[in-house]
């Protein structure tokens, strides 16, 4: 519906018996969004520096997950509360899964967060309210890729090989190109930060690296031979570890990016170091991913610091 204001208006109708009829209409009133509702900074949201500095993928996940703010859209932003977000964030999970609530969280609080940034709100109403259990997909363990390598057929074996040894994500991993293997390093800019990333190639990637064959731009390829779409790799990679024999549920192509983080970790590399892999921006994100390898190896450290007990038992 427009806003502003139409003139008034008068319309003459002849009717079936010759007669003329004057309808007069008065002037009319267009709505217009109240300042500072949460649908009105959200359309100023989408319009802002913040926004346009987003990755488009980003960009995409947002609007999907910012659409659930339309509910409690003519409220004042002022008047949001934490429980209102809450009983939105419990709406998608019972609709949705805990993993699509968490992404409205994160979509909700980057929004939030850019409206107290603009002295709009004083505080978030996204603030200290937990993501749901179990909305994330675990890290892989090594018995479940060398099970998977056994069972997987060439196209999705190429991207479990690719995945773990570069740590990338699953739509830049489909991205790379032979042009970016030189034998030595794959190069990458990342899609979602734009890190542009030079990895050096594991001797086990870059042995699988040269003995494939280059039948497209990319490196990986589907059935078709043609370069794989993110939701497509991922649906097809579903559905062939469902028919391994007691493979794991819960399993997806970021769980091996989770694996590559976690395995430096108990390596012993440093944050840093994994985000030269990883790309992460944020030693906050790289530590999430990698908090129980490094929990594990400090408590090994650790539990030798006991002293014995002196005497038998």
């Amino acid at each position: 519906m427009q806003s502003g204001r139409k003139a008034g208006r008068t319309v003459r109708r002849v009717l079936a018996d010759g007669t003329v009829k004057i309808y007069r209409y008065g002037a009319y009133r267009g709505t217009r969004a109240k300042p500072d509702t949460i649908d009105s900074l959200m359309r100023a949201y989408e319009h802002s520096v913040e926004w346009h500095a987003l990755a488009p993928r980003s960009q995409a996940t947002y609007t999907r997950y910012l659409r659930y703010l339309s509910r409690i859209g003519q409220l004042q932003a002022t008047q949001v509360k934490r429980r209102d977000v809450r009983e939105l964030r419990d709406a998608v999970a019972e609709a949705k899964g805990h993993g699509a609530a968490n992404s409205f969280l994160h979509a909700a609080g980057a929004f939030f967060a850019w409206a107290v940034k603009r002295d709009i709100l004083e505080i978030s109403p996204c603030y200290k309210i937990a993501p749901l259990p179990g909305g994330e997909f675990p890290a892989w363990s090594w018995d479940e890729v060398e099970l998977a390598l056994q069972h997987l057929r060439e196209p999705l074996r190429h991207a479990v090989i690719l995945t773990l040894y570069t740590g990338q994500r699953r739509g830049d991993v489909c991205r790379m190109t032979w042009a970016d293997y030189d034998g030595a390093r794959v190069r990458v800019r990342q899609e979602k930060t734009r890190t542009p990333l030079v990895i050096p190639c594991h001797a086990t990637l870059k042995a699988e690296l040269d003995a494939w064959e280059r039948i497209a731009p990319t490196i990986l390829t589907n059935n078709r031979r043609k370069p794989w779409s993110e939701g497509h790799i991922s649906n097809a990679m579903h559905n062939a570890l469902a028919e391994i024999p007691a493979f794991p549920e819960h399993r997806n192509m970021h769980g091996l990016r989770k694996l590559a983080a976690a395995t430096l970790a108990e390596a012993g590399c440093s944050a840093h170091q994994i985000m030269s892999i990883t790309g992460h921006k944020s030693l906050t994100e790289v530590e999430r991913y990698t908090a129980s390898a490094r929990q594990e190896k400090l408590a090994s450290a650790a539990v030798l610091r006991f002293p014995p007990l002196k005497g038998k038992l």
